[in-house]
Formats: C-alpha cells, structure tokens, sequence
C-alpha cells in the first residue's frame, strides 16, 4: 500500500532537476503569451526546458506528475508545497481538471511549444476547447499525454449509508471466513456498490486504507488453490476486472499496489492471480518503475513485467523497449545507463566501450565488420541493460581475467541468473550455466570450483523447482527452451523430474518429463533405478521404458527383477526390452500373460505380440479374434488384436479377417460392424499382395468407399518404399 513518504533515492538526485523543469516550463508558458513561437526569447527558453527535461529522461523514460490543487507529487513524493513554481503548475493544470500529466522520451521542442499554445486563455476559452486530452491527440502531441480528474469517482468526504455500510461488513465476514467469491456478487450493482466504498477507504484516511488493504489481501488468500485442486468459479476473473474498472485511477493504483504486495507472499498463486488482471493495467502499473518502486520481489516484478507485455512493447527496470527504432540521442542515453554501472569499469574494457560508442556515429575507424557494427547497433537499441550487460560478460569469459574481474564477473553472472529465471529467459540462462561450466575447467580460473556461487546457484532444489515449475508458468511456447536448459545442467534434475513424473496426470506432460530424462541419458541412470521401488506403477512403467532406451548389462538385470511385478502394463515393458537381448526369456513371459486368466494381463500381452515369432502367439490371437464380443470392452480388445496381425503380418490371419467382413444381414450387431471398419484401416497397411487381392473383392460390396482408400493408401505407400 502506498504511503505518504517514501524512500526513493533516485527521486532525491532528480529533485533538483525536476523543481527546475517545473519552474522552466511555467516561464516559457508565459512567455507564449508576450512573444511569437519564433521568437529568441521562446526558443532559448524552450530549449532550456528540453534540455532539463533530457537529462531526466536518462533515469526514466516517461516523468509523470500526480496534480493536487495546491501542490504536486512525482514517484509518490510530494514536491515542495511552498515552492511557488510548483503551487503555480498544480493550481493552473488542476483548474483544467486535469489528475495527472506525462512526458514521455522522444518528446520535440516543436511539440511542446504546440503544448504551451494550447495553454493560451484565448485557446482555453474557445468553443473548441472541449477537453485538453482529445487536443492533444488532434494537435499530433504524441510524447504528452494527461489524465483528467474523474470528479465522480471522489467520495472521500461522503458518509457510508446504513445500507452500504451492512453491505461493507458482510464482504469483510465472507473473507475472514474464507467463503466469499466475486461470483457471489449477483448483480452490477452490487459490484458497482463494493468498488464505490473502494473508492472512498482506499484514498482516505489511514485506517480506511489498511482495512481496504486487510480485504484485498484476504481475497487472493482465499483465492488460493487448496490442496483439494479446487479452482475459483470462472466467473471470479470477469467479476474481478469488472470491479478494477469501476475504481477511481488512484483507489485502483492503490488496490493493484496492495495486490502486489499480497501475491508476493503467495507466490505459487501469483501467476496464475496476475493472468485475471487486464495487461494494460499491469503495464500502467509498472511503466518506469522497478521492484523498488513497487516494493515487491524482483521475481514477482519479472513475473509483472512478462504479463505486462503487449505489441511488442516491454518495461523492464526503467529501460523501455519501444517498437519504432530509436532516435541517436536515445540510443546514447542507454549507452550512458550502460555504461554507468556501478563497477562496470572492472570488468569492461576501454576498447570494447570505445568499440560500441563507435557505433553511433558516422565515422567509424575500427576493425569491426560493418555487419557486426549494426547488429550491435540494433542490440543496444532493443534490449535491456540486462541483457547487453550479459552479453558483454560472457565474451569477456572467452580470454584470461584477472582475478578481480573473475570475482566482478562471478558475481554479476550469480545475480543474473535469479534475474534470467524470474523473467523466463532460459535462453540467457542456459548461456551463463554453459559459459560459466567452460570457464571454470578451462584452466585459466582462478575461482574454486567447490566454492563458487553460479553453478551451485543453478543447482540448488528451490532455482531447481522454480525452473520446472515454469513449465506451467510460461506455457508451451518455452517447452524447448526450459527442456534444453535442463538437460544441459544434467544429473543435478533427474530426482526432482522423476518426481514431477510420478505427479504427472496426462500422458502428453508424463511424455515431456519422460523426455527431459532420456535427454539427461546415462547421467539420471542411478536415480531411475533407485526410484524404481515406488508404489506407483505407472512411474515405474514410465522409467522402465526409459531404461529400455540404454540396455547393457547391468540394467538388463535390473529391468528382469520387475518381471514378476503385480501390474500387467510394467511386465509389458520388462517382456518388451527383454525381447531385445533374451527373446527366449521374453517368449516365454509372453505365452504366460497370453494364456493366464488375468484379463488385463492378456490385453498388455497382444499390444508386444508382434515381437514373438513363434507360431503359438500366432495362434493364440486368431482364437481370442474368432471368440462372439459380448460388450465394449471385447471390441477394444480385438482391435487391439488385428493391430497386432498387421504388424505380423502373416498371411494366415487373412482367412480369419475375412470371414469376419464377410459377416452381413441386418442381424450383425454393431460391435461387429465396427470391428470390419477397424479390418478395412489396417489392410491398407498389412504387408505383402494377398492383402491387396482381399480388398479387391471386397471392392463392390458395402465398405466399397473404405475399400477404395485403403487401396488408395496402398499405393502410396509403395511409392514411398521404392
């Protein structure tokens, strides 16, 4: 929750610079109103205005001033309310109804002296004049822009009625005790109601705003998935943005601010609470502030910044990436943060600063490669400091250090890392592991290898988890990216992916973790096999099939004391590597299951029959086909068998496959039915003529248009084989 005070030291450096702007501006909107735009006097005082306004913009992009009647504020901050120049600028803008103004990086001298004429009586005055926000848009003044006073949305000096009062108490009750939801709000009205009283406790008195705070930060408590894996009623998402587009701009900048700081402390819940939060207000919320600002977690303010992120445009710790190309003088103003940092000069060579300062201007005396000077050029205009710092960094590791730019990298390259993971570059963060790896075992380090902080960083359970856990964070769309991470760090993952495995409800996610570990290869073998006392068949399954992926010896010995093991889907996949290196054993397995009187077992057993080439397996799939279906599950599983026959692919179980599409009359049931439609799919895969003479006198009877596809498929498939 936002306070009166705050400690902001970039606000005290700047304070200076912003008093003088402030003052500057009211003097050259004066002066507009003695002289012609092109008068010297307007020029030098305009100039002067930019020239101040520059050297803020080198610490933050945008400057936006909050608008009292009296006085006004920057970065939560009150400025001087006895300076006049500040009560002058507050009382002539607050008079225009205007809550807030902005000046945004790239702003021109031209446009802001179309700024000033716009102040002008005469303009104001005008039947034009019918809001300064539109005139703003109509005059092309791109790089200002204000937010005007919403004079309904203030309340604060009304009483709570009886009724609304009743209505306050019965939201606060149903937080305490965990039962409220927005879904429950019924009613516009009622949703309208509750951001009213919002609107009155969040700008008010101090004790209004703790008790707003106190509700806010119960609601995301409650919102919190229980372990059950209940979810909020669909219905909460659009109920919760409706009610943040009924705030006021400050009591909603106040509840964002508050529901921050709560999911800072509910981080498992944080993204998926921030997804229900409209991108645009997240990006209002964050644009030229930093987690400092918003005293959250450098993790939740990536995970914000991420969210936040629309056309192209992304804010990240003051450093705003727009989508039009930048101009020269912006360009140098990043070289300025860049190259400012602190105790940069330790580990940053004058050459390569020179290098890159080269880039910008026209005569250009170095060795780089023209196509090299405009990748930098483009680099340093579109990324953040972070990421051309990292950059930076990591080529410096591809020479010798000494030992104070080892230990300036090392400890750059740790915080780097927490700060690559929190904003999902796993690109980035895969470089710093296999750049770090590199340097320690090349010979030239100097750090020790058992009590350097990166690696062991990169491998401790917590960044571990995190990491996998993005998964879900971040969607499909960085699989590849965390996957290759992973596999890159190796054996360190192996017990925590097994146990998402284990945890795994869908066979796509198993497959994924199943992947990662095939990846890892040889180095996850012992923990596989460790694991492999658990409970749970299906992991057991699972980490069978990835051990059949590295057969030898050893784990040949292991993979056969599952042989005998209860569930009849892990001795499918004990029988199936053991076809591999003891087809006698497996065979034998085999003719076991396919005999017993275990169903499921006899299910399991047809889907690795293929693999046995002795006729009695042959002869025991035509018997169960040949066998009446008496329910569902009967047709399941002699499907499953005419897969297997075409796999095998011997011409004897043809007679059988025909006899049973040679069923017709309004007596066949449906199972049997379905059962020829399954027949007719696989002879367009069953090896050798006999098949394709099958279908050609199947060719004028009921299934003609199946038969005609198969035959169809057929043919390609012999074009694709010769």
């Amino acid at each position: 929750m936002k306070q009166e005070t705050a400690d902001n030291s970039t606000v005290d450096q700047d304070k200076p610079l912003l008093l003088s702007f402030v003052h500057e501006l009211n003097t050259s909107r004066r002066q507009l109103l003695l002289y012609p735009p092109e008068h010297p006097v307007i020029v030098t005082s305009v100039n002067l205005t930019m020239d101040i306004l520059n050297n803020l913009f080198l610490t933050d992009p945008v400057i936006t001033f909050g608008i009292a009647p009296d006085t006004i504020y920057y970065e939560q901050l009150w400025l001087d309310k006895e300076d006049p120049a500040n009560r002058e600028f507050a009382v002539f803008f607050s008079g225009l109804g205007i809550a807030s103004i902005s000046f945004r990086q790239g702003l021109q001298t031209r446009e802001l002296i179309r700024f000033n004429q716009l102040l002008r009586p005469a303009q104001r005055e005008s039947a034009a004049f019918k809001g300064f926000d539109k005139l703003l848009k109509q005059q092309q003044i791109e790089h200002i822009s204000v937010i005007p006073i919403d004079y309904e949305a203030f309340q604060t000096n009304r009483e709570l009625t009886g009724e609304e009062n009743q209505l306050w108490e019965n939201f606060l009750q149903g937080l305490h005790s965990g039962v409220i939801s927005f879904s429950d709000l019924d009613s516009t009205l009622d949703l309208g109601a509750i951001a009213d009283i919002f609107n009155q406790k969040l700008v008010g008195s101090q004790a209004e705003r703790d008790q707003a705070a106190l509700a806010i930060d119960l609601f995301f408590e409650n919102s919190v998935p229980s372990e059950t894996g209940s979810q909020s009623p669909p219905d909460d998402d659009e109920k919760l943005a409706a009610l943040l587009e009924h705030l006021s701009p400050g009591a909603q900048q106040e509840f964002l601010s508050s529901t921050f700081q709560a999911l800072d402390r509910y981080r498992d819940a944080a993204p998926a609470m921030l997804k229900k939060i409209p991108s645009q207000l997240l990006q209002k919320m964050i644009v030229g502030k930093d987690e400092q600002n918003l005293k959250v977690s450098s993790r939740l303010f990536g995970l914000i910044n991420s969210l936040a992120g629309t056309l192209g445009q992304t804010v990240q710790h003051n450093v705003k990436t727009e989508s039009a190309p930048a101009s020269e003088d912006m360009v140098r103003a990043r070289l300025d943060v860049l190259f400012s940092e602190e105790k940069q000069e330790q580990y940053i060579p004058d050459s390569y600063q020179t290098a890159l300062h080269s880039i910008l201007t026209d005569d250009i005396n170095g060795t780089i490669p023209d196509d090299e000077k405009q990748k930098l050029k483009n680099q340093i205009e579109t990324e953040s400091v972070e990421q051309n710092f990292i950059d930076i960094l990591l080529e410096l590791l591809q020479q010798p250090l000494t030992p104070e730019q080892e230990k300036a990298i090392h400890q750059n390259l740790f915080e780097l890392s927490r700060y690559f993971l929190d904003i999902g570059d796993f690109v980035k963060l895969l470089d710093i592991f296999n750049s770090w790896s590199e340097y320690l075992y090349s010979g030239n380090a100097t750090a020790s290898i058992l009590e350097e902080k990166v690696l062991s960083t990169h491998t401790q359970p917590t960044f571990m988890a995190e990491v996998l856990d993005s998964m879900d964070l971040w969607g499909e769309e960085k699989y590849q990216e965390i996957t290759d991470y992973v596999i890159a760090v190796g054996e360190p993952y192996s017990e925590l992916v097994i146990e998402y495995l284990g945890l795994a409800q869908e066979w796509p996610e198993r497959r994924l973790w199943m992947e990662i570990l095939e990846g890892i290869g040889g180095d996850a073998q012992q923990m596989i096999v460790q694991s492999l006392d658990d409970e749970r068949w299906y992991l057991v399954r699972n980490l069978l099939i990835i051990l059949g992926k590295y057969l030898d010896p050893k784990t040949i010995k292991v993979i056969h004391q599952f042989i005998d093991y209860p569930h009849p889907m892990v001795r499918l996949e004990v029988i199936r590597n053991l076809f591999s290196c003891n087809p006698a054993t497996a065979n034998r397995h085999l003719l076991k299951d396919l005999t017993g009187q275990d169903p499921e077992a006899l299910a399991a057993a047809v889907q690795i029959a293929d693999l046995s080439h002795d006729p009695t397996v042959l002869t025991i799939l035509h018997k169960n086909l040949s066998t009446p279906m008496e329910n569902d599950t009967d047709l399941e599983f002699k499907k499953q068998i005419v897969q297997t026959l075409t796999r095998i692919g011997n011409n004897e179980s043809l007679p059988i496959l025909r006899r049973i599409l040679q069923q017709q009359g309004l007596l066949v049931s449906r199972r049997v039915k379905e059962l020829q439609v399954e027949i007719l799919k696989n002879l367009a895969l069953f090896p050798g003529t006999s098949a394709e003479k099958l279908l050609q006198e199947l060719a004028n009877g009921k299934y003609k248009q199946l038969v005609k596809l198969a035959m169809e498929q057929r043919r390609k498939n012999s074009r694709r084989d010769r």
